[in-house]
């Protein structure tokens, strides 16, 4: 699994956002609590997460993501603290040290399917995790249209294809032709993401995009024993 990204221009800051001013929130819960701690609640930099035997919460805060165990008493405060001290800088400085994959989370990543959430219908990029050898693939939309798009031989990413617009809702089913293989892609668009780790992580669990949620998780985790 991608255990790396690197946050490039594709990220536009949103104002006004409730989800960016939360000092935290809860993206995993697990366990005996897990109804006190849904995915999705925002907490204050005041408020107490207290977690008993069997509990496992995972929350986001300004620069990392960190998985929380019970028994015991956490600081929405320290969360917050330390997630600021352990990674400064924005996105592009997380995980650093270790191998770049897919560049944005808002680009489409090809080897899976489900809902995805994507920045600017304008402006997508198609990611492919094994960039050796020319690809081509056959994009189809759920009303028949369909467009055929080539990756270069050393290109992990491409763009969206001008003659298959991307409209938010719709359905798309990526055709590999030499193997056989196909995804099936639900596309939600979203105007102008916040550009911070709390804020994305509230828009992406708004909108069901599991996939990209668990990535960005994995990409900024540390964990609380």
């Amino acid at each position: 699994m991608r255990k790396a990204l690197l946050w490039g221009a594709a990220i536009a800051i949103a104002s006004g956002s409730t989800a960016s001013i939360a000092s935290v929130v809860v993206v995993k819960s697990l366990g005996p609590s897990a109804k006190s701690y849904p995915p999705g609640r925002t907490l204050s930099e005041t408020a107490k997460i207290t977690l008993i035997g069997g509990d496992v919460v995972t929350v986001i805060g300004p620069s990392s993501a960190q998985t929380l165990r019970g028994p015991g008493n956490f600081d929405a405060k320290q969360v917050a603290l330390a997630s600021a001290a352990g990674q400064r800088g924005r996105f592009g400085a997380l995980r650093a040290s270790e191998v770049a994959h897919n560049p944005s989370i808002w680009d489409l990543d090809v080897g899976t399917g489900g809902k995805v959430c994507v920045n600017s219908a304008s402006s997508v990029q198609l990611w492919r995790p094994d960039s050796e050898t020319e690809a081509t693939v056959q994009l189809r939309s759920s009303d028949g249209k369909s467009q055929q798009l080539t990756w270069a031989a050393g290109k992990a990413l491409t763009s969206w294809p001008a003659g298959l617009p991307i409209k938010n809702g719709t359905s798309y089913q990526v055709e590999w032709p030499d193997g056989g293989e196909k995804s099936s892609i639900d596309v939600v668009t979203v105007s102008n993401p916040p550009a911070d780790l709390v804020g994305a992580a509230q828009v992406l669990l708004e909108n069901g995009c599991q996939k990209q949620l668990d990535l960005l998780v994995e990409s900024a985790s540390k964990t609380n024993k």
